[in-house]
């Protein structure tokens, strides 16, 4: 399959605010080149100055970076494109932002070039002390206690890597029992959220996307992690449209949306409706300035258990009043 291969510069200080925006136009996969980033850290940690031949520069935050993320080169890909390009020329528009010199290129790239690229850089990775995330290509020998959840990023809807995720797996990890539990993935992606909890002792899953590409994407990812069609539904739909309610007939355990706040802020409405009584709603994908908007949205619906932030962005936890 051809994709079309996107980068937008910014300075270094505006990636979160770009990475934002893309999560809005549902673009939650993206690869981030900043070297100013990596070496703020190893100043921070001079003991893995190894990991680097040069010694880390300090960097001020107009220092550019790159974000590059993919869209199939067809004819959704480039409306997609196109109505990303108009939004950055929006975000150029509002007072007090500075991304630099703000540029977006692209072209075309095939499936081997893109694998190519990510199997330089995406290697095996811990999320919290039990998920060990590894690429296909990559072998690897789990310690005692850790679950290996394998994943083919040549699909672009999501590879783990992202915090918004990482806060979703913390969570699992932390402060929910799984063992038995039913699960509903809104916005699946790549399926992530839902084949790690069945993973980590789920019974089963119910997988839901709007894009059919993601649907798929996320039924191969089950079938690589030896999750048998018989715990792990997906379907393409929209949750927000009338004749949706007709195909979901039963309340879940547990229910994750890891997607942007407006739509979060949606979900609080019709969620009560999936969600057992003693049920947990998930949530990530939410950046800091809207997180207080989506605790209104809550307010009156749901009890609000827990909450984390990373890298700005932030994570809810709930459960129905």
């Amino acid at each position: 399959m051809e994709w079309i291969e996107v980068k937008i510069t910014c300075n270094t200080g505006s990636v979160e605010m770009i990475t934002g925006y893309l999560m809005s136009k549902n673009v939650a996969n993206v690869r981030i080149i900043d070297d100013a980033e990596v070496d703020r850290f190893l100043l921070d940690h001079p003991l893995n100055w190894d990991y680097k031949e040069e010694t880390p520069k300090a960097y001020s935050e107009s220092h550019e970076a790159e974000v590059i993320f993919y869209l199939p080169d067809d004819d959704v890909g480039h409306n997609r494109l196109a109505d990303i390009e108009l939004g950055l020329g929006e975000l150029l528009l509002i007072p007090g932002l500075d991304f630099g010199n703000l540029r977006l290129n692209h072209g075309p790239v095939n499936d081997d070039d893109w694998l190519h690229e990510w199997k330089k850089t995406y290697k095996p990775f811990m999320i919290g002390k039990r998920v060990l995330v590894r690429p296909v290509w990559e072998e690897v020998v789990p310690e005692f206690g850790q679950t290996v959840f394998t994943i083919d990023p040549g699909a672009v809807f999501g590879t783990g890597l992202h915090a918004t995720t990482q806060l979703c797996v913390m969570e699992m990890q932390n402060n929910m029992v799984l063992d038995g539990a039913s699960v509903f993935d809104i916005g699946c992606g790549s399926g992530i959220l839902s084949v790690i909890a069945l993973l980590l002792g789920a019974e089963k899953a119910l997988a839901v996307d709007i894009d059919p590409a993601a649907a798929r994407c996320a039924r191969e990812n089950a079938q690589l992690n030896g999750i048998d069609d018989s715990r792990y539904e997906t379907r393409t739909g929209n949750i927000f449209e009338s004749d949706f309610a007709e195909t979901v007939n039963e309340k879940f355990d547990i229910i994750f949306a890891n997607i942007v706040a407006d739509v979060i802020i949606g979900l609080a409405d019709i969620v009560p409706k999936y969600l057992k009584d003693d049920g947990l709603f998930v949530m990530s994908g939410i950046i800091d300035d809207r997180i207080e908007d989506v605790r209104q949205a809550l307010s009156g619906k749901f009890n609000i258990r827990n909450e984390k932030q990373t890298d700005g962005w932030c994570s809810i936890v709930a459960g129905k009043i």
